[in-house]
């Protein structure tokens, strides 16, 4: 079962995700859309890029793995070729509650499985 994923921030995934959020439109004074050029599409990019690199929200960069020393290899690899922030090891693992019981689900009564910073020497 693979339980092991590398998360955090790159600028090629904030990047990636500029993208998507800013819109190819701007509003002029009077109200109407006026198309940006793709310089300044760009530029717009850019700008959102980087709020995104300077915030605190990360996401999954690799895939699950089946053990910790191959996300320790995705993150060594990341640092040497790629702008990147907050890399961390996840693994997945049964939620508890501030008590140490499991979470279970409300309907199956399953323990509920998420993912918990693993303890790692790379991370």
């Amino acid at each position: 079962m693979s339980t092991f994923a590398v998360f955090g921030m790159t600028r090629d995934v904030a990047l990636a995700e500029a993208r998507k959020k800013v819109s190819t439109t701007r509003r002029d004074d009077s109200g109407q859309r006026l198309q940006l050029t793709p310089q300044e599409w760009q530029q717009a990019c850019e700008e959102r890029a980087d709020k995104i690199m300077a915030s605190k929200r990360v996401k999954q960069l690799s895939p699950l793995y089946d053990a910790p020393q191959y996300a320790e290899q995705f993150i060594a690899i990341a640092r040497r070729t790629l702008d990147c922030r907050e890399l961390q090891i996840k693994a997945k693992s049964v939620l508890l509650d501030a008590q140490g019981e499991p979470l279970k689900d409300k309907k199956t009564g399953a323990p509920k499985v998420g993912l918990q910073p693993f303890g790692s020497k790379a991370a």
